[in-house]
């Protein structure tokens, strides 16, 4: 019997510096879905989408994602399924938005979206290269039983976008749902129970998962594999990291690996899913959801989505989030559901302070444009950070994680080094702020970042810095005590 490391063998590799140090990459969802690119508007997040499911007071259907579209188009009634009637037809099948999304792909310049990134201040980017609906943008030779085979992109536009993006200097990382594939269950995922039938496919898929995963390692190298939506229980997904590790040294593993285990017989497996649902809704409804089952799995990374944790994470973990509601474009989707500048910089400051990395989503839409709603709030974090990176990248938390001014403005700390640095989530004024709680030795020096010395004083545990009067930072601005 062949040998297959276990979670502490793998355990043993220290997390690669660079991902540590990385601090921000660029996540791209475009697919099928970005065709129609729809979901329903609503004020609906994410973390209280997943609360109400688990409760059963709401359905898949109204998930804010639009690249769920075709699980939504599946549910009768439900708003996606009414608006495809009426768009497209409702005979129109999903794999009808084939023909318009390959013709539109052969002719994106994956450089501009490269020097984009770059730009931004990204140091990795990660591209989904094969979401639910089991579209795979490359030229898979793995076979899936229930697809023509010849349903994957025509280009390879994972080679494509990887080689522009080394290119680039940042790392390529690549992201597959290894947990479900819509195109081995026709039924729609509606509630909890759903969920884990469709995490639950058998062997056959388990097989052509571990397959694909194996073939984009040997493909593309990648630097991070991603995973989504758990792994089945009929594989060991210790036998694809092992694999991967052993093709690329300092590569990342992220932690959604969960296998879910159900009965083979019917009834028995009935049954169960009854309880589970039973549970859930009641300990949903007393406030205390499901509790989360043990990662008794290798990981390097754990991973976040929308909700950025109260207190920091022990170990090296990541924030992942659309700049709005929705990860794939969505065309429903107005100003008011994306960050602004300000907000998004305030948000990857206080996931850097709390130790993590910011793995921030870009949605292009069908002509493989990212549209300008997305790009104003990317420009305005690229041009703070190429003001303001000495206090982000290579950086660790303080041991102080935060405080605020005397006039109630928050401010993160980041440390270097001897320096640390006290980034102020407010537009710059002039004269004196007041941080509060600020200890420094009497040999310190305290200067804007990148510029002169500023004259300081110490008074009852707080720290009184005297800025200049010149043109303010926009919505942060970070004081350097060294």
């Amino acid at each position: 019997m062949a040998y297959v490391p276990d979670r502490e063998s793998l355990g043993r590799r220290p997390l690669p510096e660079w991902y540590r140090n990385a601090k921000l990459g660029i996540f791209v969802h475009w697919g099928l879905y970005s065709v129609p690119a729809f979901a329903e508007r609503t004020e609906l997040d994410y973390p209280r989408f997943m609360r109400d499911l688990t409760a059963g007071e709401t359905t898949a259907d109204r998930i804010p994602y639009a690249e769920w579209y075709l699980n939504s188009m599946r549910v009768p009634g439900s708003p996606t399924a009414v608006h495809h009637a009426a768009t497209y037809g409702e005979q129109f099948p999903y794999t009808g938005f084939r023909s318009t999304f390959d013709a539109a792909a052969e002719s994106v310049d994956f450089t501009e979206w490269a020097s984009l990134f770059a730009e931004v201040g990204a140091r990795y980017v990660v591209l989904v290269t094969r979401h639910l609906d089991g579209y795979p943008l490359w030229p898979t030779r793995v076979t899936n039983p229930h697809t023509a085979d010849d349903y994957h992109a025509r280009r390879d536009l994972v080679a494509d976008l990887t080689t522009a993006v080394r290119a680039e200097g940042m790392r390529m990382g690549l992201y597959y749902c290894g947990g479900m594939d819509w195109t081995f269950r026709k039924q729609p995922l509606r509630t909890m129970t759903d969920l884990l039938r469709h995490q639950a496919l058998g062997p056959e898929y388990a097989r052509y998962a571990a397959a694909q995963w194996r073939e984009l390692i040997d493909a593309y190298r990648p630097s991070i594999l991603w995973n989504d939506m758990g792994w089945s229980a009929d594989t060991d997904p210790h036998e694809v990291m092992a694999h991967y590790y052993d093709t690329v040294e300092d590569g990342v593993v992220n932690d959604r690996w969960m296998r879910t285990r159900l009965p083979r017989n019917r009834v028995a497996r009935a049954a169960y899913l009854s309880f589970i649902g039973g549970v859930a809704k009641v300990m949903t409804k007393w406030g205390n959801g499901i509790p989360e089952q043990p990662k008794n799995f290798h990981y390097d990374v754990e991973t976040r989505e929308y909700a950025v944790p109260d207190t920091a994470p022990t170990g090296a973990w990541e924030l992942t989030r659309g700049l709005g509601r929705s990860f794939g474009y969505n065309a429903e989707e107005t100003s008011a559901d994306i960050l602004d500048g300000g907000e998004l910089i305030r948000l990857f400051v206080e996931v850097v302070a709390k130790g993590g990395n910011l793995l921030l989503n870009v949605g292009p839409d069908d002509a493989g444009r990212i549209p300008r709603p997305q790009l104003l709030p990317l420009w305005a974090l690229g041009t703070w950070l190429a003001r303001n990176g000495d206090a982000i990248y290579d950086t660790v938390p303080a041991q102080q994680a935060a405080t605020t001014t005397a006039t109630g403005d928050q401010v993160h700390f980041t440390g270097k080094g001897s320096a640390l640095f006290a980034i102020v989530l407010a537009d710059q004024p002039t004269g004196d702020i007041v941080l509060r709680g600020v200890r420094v030795p009497a040999s310190a020096t305290v200067a804007l970042l990148g510029g002169p010395e500023l004259r300081w004083s110490a008074r009852d545990g707080d720290l009184t810095v005297e800025l200049p009067a010149v043109a303010p930072q926009r919505h942060a601005y970070v004081v350097a005590i060294r």
